[in-house]
């Protein structure tokens, strides 16, 4: 492998690795299913601050994120 290479190589993991650690701090957000497929509730995660949160709908979870969020 050429210098060239493994600087380019290099790089690209860098640019992997940044774009990572800053996705991890950002607000998660995801649906559960029961056993038949159905959506059953919907769960959000702040790792920035700890707080998860549990909701029937997605309404309700857009409206605990505006709340939280963009006050």
């Amino acid at each position: 492998m050429n210098k060239f290479n493994l600087l380019s190589n290099l790089r690209k993991y860098w640019q992997h690795f940044t774009i990572w650690m800053a996705s991890a701090s950002d607000l998660q957000v995801w649906q559960e299913s029961d056993w038949r497929g159905q959506i059953s509730y919907w769960r959000a995660y702040d790792p920035m601050t700890g707080r998860s949160a549990c909701f029937g709908s997605e309404e309700e979870m857009r409206i605990w994120i505006d709340k939280c969020y963009y006050k």
